[in-house]
C-alpha cells in the first residue's frame, strides 16, 4: 500500500522536491536564532561590541524575511501537491469503479463509496503534504539541535535527550488505540452518508407514503452511532495529547533543573544555558509536529 501511495508523488516530483527543499531551509533558519543569541550573550555583549551586535541582528532579520517567504511557498505549493495527488487518486478510483461488476454495487451503498472518494481522500491529501514535510523538518531540527548542544556540553545534552524515547514509545502505543477509534469513526461517517443518500434519493416515495417518521428514526440511529464512534476517537485523542503534553512539560522541568545544576557548578555559563533553553523550546516544536503526524 505504501509503495502504491509513493507512486502518486512521481508526476509532481519537481514541486514536491522544491517543497522539501523549502522545508529544509526553514529548519536551518530556525536553528540560527539560538546560535546567534548564544554568541551575543557570550561574546558581543560582554565585549561591548555593538557593531557586531547590530550586524548579526540585521542578519537575523533577513533570515526571518527569508523564512516568511519559504513558509508561504510550503503552505501554498505544498498543499497543492496534496491536492494534485488527491485528484489523481480520485481519478483512479473512479476508473476502477467503472470496471466493477453489478454485484459490488449491490453490496455497497452509494454513500459508502462517496465517503471513501471524498472524506477519506481529504485526509490522505493532508498526509501527502504534511507527512513527509513534518518528518523531514522534525528530523533536521532534532538532529541539528542534538549535534549543536553536544558541542556546548554533551553530558547535559544526553540527560535531556534520554527522555525522547519515552515520548516515542508512548506515542506509538497510543497510535494503535487512535487507529482503531478513527477507523470506527470513518465507518460510521460512511453509514451516515449512505443513509442520507438513500433518504434524499427516495424522498418522493417517502413523501408519497408519509414515511417521514421512519426515515427520521433510521437517520437518527446512524447519527447516534456516529456520535458514539466520535466519542471514542476524541477520548483516544484526549489521552494521546494530554500524555504527550505532560512528557513535553516534564522535559522542560528536566532542562530547568539540570541546566540550573550545571550553571551552579560552573560547568556551563549563562549564555550557554539560555541557548539550551531556546534550543529545547525549538526542539519541542518538531516533537509536536511528529505528534500531529502520528494523529
Amino acid at each position: 500500500m505504501l509503495k502504491r501511495f509513493i507512486q502518486y508523488y512521481k508526476p509532481h516530483k519537481r514541486l514536491f522536491l522544491l517543497d522539501m527543499a523549502a522545508a529544509f531551509l526553514i529548519a536551518l533558519c530556525n536553528l540560527c536564532y539560538p546560535v546567534i543569541t548564544r554568541s551575543m550573550l557570550n561574546e558581543f555583549i560582554p565585549d561591548r561590541n555593538m557593531q557586531l551586535l547590530v550586524v548579526f541582528a540585521v542578519i537575523l532579520l533577513l533570515i526571518y524575511v527569508l523564512k516568511m517567504l519559504l513558509n508561504y511557498f510550503v503552505q501554498y505549493y505544498g498543499h497543492l501537491v496534496g491536492v494534485y495527488m488527491q485528484a489523481d487518486m480520485r481519478r483512479d478510483i473512479f476508473h476502477h469503479l467503472q470496471k466493477l461488476p453489478f454485484s459490488y454495487y449491490d453490496d455497497h451503498e452509494t454513500g459508502h463509496i462517496m465517503s471513501r472518494m471524498i472524506n477519506d481522500l481529504m485526509d490522505i491529501s493532508e498526509l501527502a503534504h504534511h507527512g513527509p514535510e513534518d518528518l523531514f523538518i522534525s528530523m533536521i531540527m532534532i538532529l541539528g539541535s542534538f549535534m549543536y548542544l553536544c558541542t556546548i556540553n554533551w553530558q547535559l545534552t544526553v540527560i535531556i535527550f534520554i527522555f525522547i524515547p519515552l515520548l516515542v514509545v508512548f506515542a506509538m502505543q497510543m497510535r494503535k488505540r487512535m487507529s482503531r477509534a478513527f477507523m470506527e469513526s470513518r465507518v460510521k461517517i460512511a453509514e451516515v452518508n449512505a443513509n442520507l443518500e438513500n433518504s434524499i434519493s427516495g424522498i418522493r416515495v417517502s413523501k408519497a407514503f408519509t414515511n417521514a417518521k421512519f426515515e427520521e428514526e433510521k437517520f437518527q440511529k446512524g447519527n447516534s452511532a456516529f456520535i458514539k464512534a466520535r466519542e471514542k476517537s476524541y477520548k483516544a485523542m484526549g489521552q494521546f495529547h494530554s500524555g504527550t503534553g505532560f512528557i513535553i512539560d516534564f522535559l522542560n522541568v528536566v532542562v530547568l533543573v539540570a541546566g540550573g545544576i550545571y550553571t551552579y557548578y560552573g560547568w556551563i555559563n549563562y549564555g550557554d544555558l539560555v541557548a539550551y533553553m531556546l534550543f529545547i523550546n525549538m526542539f519541542i516544536d518538531p516533537i509536536k509536529k511528529l505528534i500531529n503526524f502520528v494523529e
